[in-house]
């Protein structure tokens, strides 16, 4: 008997568009995704069977949910490395902050683009913090915000995640999910809570 395919949630393809990157859909469980000049191949699933292979061509697997040994082995033995960890938190907008108040000396900025929002938080007319939103039929995705050496890195990074939160709230989204460093996720704002593991591997 074969097992039973384990279909992605819909966030998964989202997270493609966040990047700037092109998706296909081998099978409801795996999201492929290359870069816009259609290179740098990647993987995005659930940890596989410790015999799964992955195609020659694809530089990048994004795992979701927890390994084990055996997957591990089998990764290493196709030439993967571990790169990093992420979490994916989620709430609903309602339990989380929704605006921040920034100094007088910054300013928010919101821009829609094709695929996601845009914010981004200047101090003195310098960038200091931008993050993404994609917006799902019921959830809001957002990328961890980049920051640019603000002076406040804690109150520059809210304020994206808290202007977002608004907007999807505004949207009448019920919910909306953040891809979190594992730094960012060992300090969960009131609200948030860890849906999954995302572990990186990336080809030697």
């Amino acid at each position: 008997m074969g097992t039973a395919v384990r279909q992605l949630p819909e966030w998964t393809a989202a997270y493609a568009l966040l990047r700037d990157r092109i998706a296909s859909f081998p099978g409801e469980d795996q999201v492929r995704s290359v870069d816009q000049d259609g290179n740098d191949a990647e993987i995005l699933r659930y940890w596989p069977a410790a015999d799964w292979t992955p195609p020659a061509d694809v530089r990048r697997l994004i795992l979701l949910g927890p390994g084990n040994d055996g997957n591990t082995q089998s990764l290493r033995s196709a030439g993967f490395t571990p790169l990093s960890t992420m979490t994916l938190l989620a709430a609903q907008p309602t339990d989380v902050e929704q605006s921040v108040k920034l100094a007088e000396t910054s300013v928010l900025f919101e821009a829609p683009m094709d695929h996601y929002d845009v914010v981004e938080v200047a101090d003195f007319d310098r960038p200091v913090a931008r993050g993404r939103m994609h917006y799902g039929s019921t959830f809001g995705l957002i990328s961890d915000p980049d920051l640019f050496a603000p002076s406040d890195p804690d109150t520059a990074r809210r304020a994206v995640i808290a202007s977002f939160a608004g907007s999807a709230f505004a949207h009448g989204l019920p919910w909306i999910f953040l891809i979190a460093s594992e730094d960012h996720a060992e300090h969960l704002a009131e609200g948030w809570s860890k849906a999954t593991t995302i572990s990186i591997w990336q080809q030697s």
